[in-house]
């Protein structure tokens, strides 16, 4: 099974005017730097975590339909779609009733729904693909509280005046949002 981000988030999980002043920075000179940093922060924090904090999208594939097809993070938004190649390499879409996505652990899986068998595939190392979209929103906005508080806080300490200590207790901040599959 692979796992490729296809469509990265496009905004950032806090917004530049609040990267900017957690810097203490003045004026937008530095705001190439800042960027880098709090993109860099907000992949550390969804690797920690699981989760992915503004929708991305995933493309899951694998050599054929076998159990479950775990969902690479939480929170799911949306399943775009479920294709595999049959076994003449045509593509086909799975019908939504032939599986259930199961949200009873995060990030949970696709599975097969009952009564249903899962077709015959192609031999092929992309026999499977499954298109999905995870996240809590398109901007800052919708980024949670935990999130902002470690990237600001972050983003503080990178910029600090030299010499200035780091709180290696930032990162308990984030074990409320940890994804326990």
């Amino acid at each position: 099974m692979a796992i490729r981000l296809i469509a990265p988030p496009v905004a950032m999980a806090v917004s530049m005017a609040d990267a900017r002043a957690s810097a203490r920075a003045n004026g937008n000179d530095q705001d190439a730097e800042i960027e880098i940093r709090v993109r860099a922060l907000t992949a550390e924090a969804e690797h920690i975590t699981g989760r992915s904090i503004i929708n991305c999208t995933y493309a899951v594939t694998a050599l054929g339909f076998a159990g479950v097809i775990p969902l690479p993070s939480s929170p799911l938004v949306e399943v775009v779609s479920l294709e595999y190649l049959d076994v003449d390499g045509a593509t086909q879409s799975l019908s939504e009733d032939v599986y259930v996505v199961n949200r009873s652990i995060e990030p949970g899986f696709i599975a097969l729904a009952a009564g249903a068998t899962w077709p015959a595939t192609k031999q092929s190392p992309e026999a499977v693909t499954l298109t999905l979209t995870c996240g809590y929103g398109p901007d800052e906005t919708s980024t949670p509280a935990a999130f902002k508080g470690y990237i600001l806080a972050k983003v503080r300490e990178y910029f600090a005046p030299a010499g200035t200590p780091e709180s290696p207790h930032l990162i308990r901040g984030l074990d409320c949002l940890k994804v326990h599959s």
